[in-house]
């Protein structure tokens, strides 16, 4: 993160004020010592007469110096006197200033609620003043403290805030060097939570016009630059990276910037290049120059990396004392993301010494500490990705539960380690409550007799399912090498081209998880929950074969529904009434409007030409299912296929939602993935409803929505949170269940699978999972070329699956009741007049 100080205006007075420019240059020249003596030497002479500019600029240069040689005693204590000074001159940017400086020295020692008591200070001035340069200078400082709390949400709020003050700046001279500074700052927040791909995007438009850069500033990129490529799988050009950044920061004596890439160097040699003896003494270095500084912040950092060198090298006494001094220096300074790394750390220090309760008290507090910290984070954009790499803490207690057989705890911890930001969507839209933890005891009091929930985790070296259903629960584990683990990701990523003529033989791939599936009891059980982790959220579970020893499969024996999280199963259930054909029961959204530019544009159209871009299928597909509801419809095709209508409430009428379209999945950025609508005007470009958009529908009106299009429920895998893809959106938004796609599946046989699925599903009354699994039987032994699994396997069911959509009357049952109520009413009032009669 960056702090500036930003620049004095020293006023003119006789030989003071020329030793005070004198001074400043030296200063600007990096020849601190001179400036400090000729500082030092004009106090006693300033201070003896009434307060003064020269005065206050002194003291903040003196500041200034002082927290570069890391007296940040000094520091503070002269940007106070300085901050008075101008105070009593009404001088308000000057005192701003002070504020900054003191903020700065307090942060660097470690002071952060105090250095944030005197940024707002700042900020409050430079607000009244209407110094929109000041506004954003502060703003960035304090989100830079913000970030180092590990309030995130705060601090991404005050590098915002600074966006829009240079919005409304663009012609200031200074508004590029200061949009450059905040742009970093919010992509170093950004690295921070995982969002590597939106952090590299910024530091490189950035790069593109740096030449207004400091060299310190220039230096701080690089080294956030280096951090991205080595997260991105590419060390070599990481450390190219720092080495331009530390011969920046040493050019301009910036030692805090050295001890930063010091760090990242040493963290290159132990990570990616395995030699623990270079890291050691890096850290070391590292260790020392901030000691010598009295930078709290960047020792405290030191220690934990030497904890995790020392780890390595099975050095546990060592690696102990480290992350111990880590922890105390970390709940000192008030640095959350510290505390569980060093807690974690220690967990692992124990489990390799074989104590295992000590480790999981660790692990467990640990955690505490990561969800303390994301239930303050409450924007779901920052929230989605917090909890990636802090897996880490989690899969490792996890795996202690499962090695001690505790499928309670194990399956806790589990559920609150993934979908955590789906599940705080439900509970969003369930006003007062929250997230409490969900027990597989729970579970089980939701499930029928012939049903079981299987909860997967997957490690690198394992796979394991917690499971239960009403009689029993268990936990089943499953050894995988790496090259399983690659053979299976592989297997699944080049779906569905490999599943020609010998797709059963290539489904060997995925046997470690057939092997792990058949150590469940699974006697009378028809229905199964499958709860998805990691890399296994791409897994047709069906086409997995039920047993070693058979050529059946479990589609032949199950049916499958998904889910994200078990948490789902809390959502109340709706009431089984019946409605009369007058209710709307289906809206239907397709056969899209596509102009000839759009097809030849790989921007609009991506992945398709020419006539794979048409569908001439989808309209004949809604009017076959149109054709099976006994309710209203609502049919919106061609020109009608509209964006407008869809998020302006038509998608929430109908019971049954359906959209025949074309889907595009952004796995770089999730939120952009898209479903292609028609265009408002006939020649206009083709219009879309973004995965983002979607989340903000009200769909609690929709029984099921289904996206017959292609890779719906592709998407990126965010560790933690899973497969960010359009079931999760649909039923975030408050539809009890989802229809999509694992792949792209051809517009005729995604038809034809259609009409078979809602056939079951209308005219046969079936449940949602059921009518699927009789969809998939019907299309796999057909005998024809939609036998292959390439044109039914992609249809997943996520959500609701066990009961059955709402039920309309047709018109002919109403009149039937109609017409028996009629003819019961004239018997009834025959049989008064035959009675009367029969009186007189």
């Amino acid at each position: 993160m960056l702090l500036f100080s930003g620049m004095l205006t020293a006023q003119t007075s006789a030989d003071i004020d020329q030793q005070i420019q004198r001074a400043k240059a030296l200063q600007e020249k990096g020849q601190e010592a001179e400036a400090r003596k000729i500082y030092d030497s004009l106090l006693p002479t300033l201070r003896q007469g009434q307060p003064s500019a020269q005065l206050g600029f002194v003291l903040n240069g003196v500041s200034q110096l002082a927290a570069d040689a890391g007296d940040y005693k000094k520091a503070i204590q002269s940007a106070d006197e300085a901050a008075h000074v101008y105070r009593e001159l009404k001088d308000h940017d000057g005192e701003a200033h002070a504020f900054n400086n003191k903020g700065i020295a307090e942060v660097q020692s470690g002071a952060y609620v105090a250095a944030q008591v005197d940024f707002q200070s700042a900020l409050a001035l430079a607000d009244a003043a209407n110094d929109a340069e000041n506004q954003v200078q502060t703003l960035n400082n304090l989100g830079s403290d913000y970030y180092y709390q590990g309030k995130y949400l705060e601090g991404l709020r005050s590098y915002e805030r600074a966006t829009t003050i240079l919005d409304a700046s663009v012609q200031a001279q200074w508004a590029p060097y200061w949009r450059q500074i905040t742009d970093i700052n919010t992509a170093t927040l950004f690295q921070r939570l995982g969002r590597y791909d939106t952090a590299l995007e910024i530091y490189r438009r950035v790069q593109s016009v740096s030449k207004s850069l400091t060299p310190s500033d220039r230096a701080h990129l690089l080294s956030n630059l280096g951090v991205l490529y080595r997260r991105l799988g590419d060390p070599w050009k990481a450390l190219d990276t720092y080495r331009s950044a530390q011969s920046l920061y040493a050019q301009e004596h910036d030692s805090d910037g050295e001890i930063g890439v010091l760090k990242n160097i040493g963290i290159v040699y132990a990570m990616e290049m395995e030699d623990v003896d270079a890291a050691q003494r890096i850290f070391r270095q590292a260790l020392q120059v901030a000691q010598k500084t009295h930078n709290r912040r960047e020792e405290m950092q030191a220690h934990l990396y030497l904890g995790e060198t020392f780890l390595r090298k099975k050095s546990l006494p060592e690696a102990q004392a480290e992350f111990e001094r880590t922890r105390d220096l970390a709940k000192e300074l008030g640095t959350i993301e510290e505390q569980w790394k060093a807690w974690y750390g220690l967990g692992r220090v124990a489990e390799h010494r074989g104590d295992e309760y000590g480790a999981e008290i660790d692990y467990r507090t640990a955690i505490g500490i990561v969800e303390q910290t994301r239930v303050q984070l409450q924007l779901s954009a920052l929230r989605a990705e917090f909890l990636a790499d802090k897996r880490d803490a989690y899969d490792a207690l996890i795996r202690l539960l499962i090695r001690k057989n505790d499928v309670q705890e194990a399956f806790s911890f589990l559920e609150r380690a993934r979908a955590r930001t789906f599940q705080d969507r439900l509970v969003a839209t369930q006003p007062g409550a929250a997230v409490r933890p969900l027990s597989i005891g729970e579970v089980r009091s939701y499930l029928g007799q012939d049903a079981a929930l299987l909860e997967l985790w997957v490690s690198p070296d394992q796979v394991a399912v917690m499971w239960c259903s009403r009689y029993g629960q268990g936990i089943a584990s499953q050894p995988v090498t790496p090259f399983q683990v690659e053979s299976m990701r592989n297997f699944l990523d080049a779906m569905p081209n490999n599943m020609g003529e010998s797709w059963r033989a290539s489904m060997h791939a995925l046997d470690p998880l057939r092997d792990l599936l058949s150590k469940i009891q699974l006697g009378g059980i028809k229905h199964l929950l499958i709860v998805q982790d990691n890399w296994t959220s791409l897994v047709p579970f069906e086409l997995l074969s039920a047993a070693p020893e058979t050529t059946e499969l479990l589609v032949d024996r199950f049916d499958v529904t998904y889910l994200p999280s078990a948490m789902l199963l809390r959502r109340p259930q709706p009431g089984s009434a019946i409605h009369f054909p007058w209710a709307r029961e289906l809206v239907a959204f397709g056969d899209p409007v596509i102009n000839e530019d759009d097809v030849h544009s790989s921007r609009q159209l991506p992945a398709l030409s020419g006539a794979a871009a048409a569908l001439p299928f989808s309209a004949r597909e809604i009017h076959s299912i149109a054709s099976m509801v006994k309710g209203r419809t609502g049919i919106f095709l061609g020109r009608q296929d509209l964006k407008r209508e869809f998020l302006g409430g038509k998608a929430n009428q109908g019971f049954l939602l359906h959209v025949s379209t074309h889907a595009f999945a952004d796995v770089d950025n999730p939120e952009d993935s898209r479903l292609l609508f028609s265009p408002e005007q006939p020649n206009a470009a083709a219009d879309y409803v973004f995965l983002r958009e979607l989340y903000e529908l009200d769909l609690t009106h929709v029984a099921m929505a289904t996206i017959s299009a292609c890779d719906t429920e592709r998407g990126r895998i965010i560790r933690g949170e899973g497969v960010q893809a359009f079931s999760r959106a649909l039923l975030a938004a408050g539809a009890r269940s989802s229809l999509t796609t694992l792949w792209r599946v051809e517009d005729q046989a995604t038809a034809e699978f259609m009409r078979q699925f809602y056939f079951y599903l209308l005219e046969k009354r079936m449940s949602r999972t059921e009518a699927l699994r009789q969809a998939k039987l019907k299309m796999l032994h057909s005998g024809g070329r939609l036998a292959s699994p390439e044109y039914w396997a992609a249809f997943v069911l996520n959500g609701e699956g066990l009961t059955r959509v709402p039920r309309v009357l047709p018109w002919i049952a109403v009149a039937a009741v109609a017409a028996a109520l009629l003819a019961l009413i004239v018997f009834f009032l025959l049989q008064r007049r035959l009675n009367r009669s029969h009186g007189s």
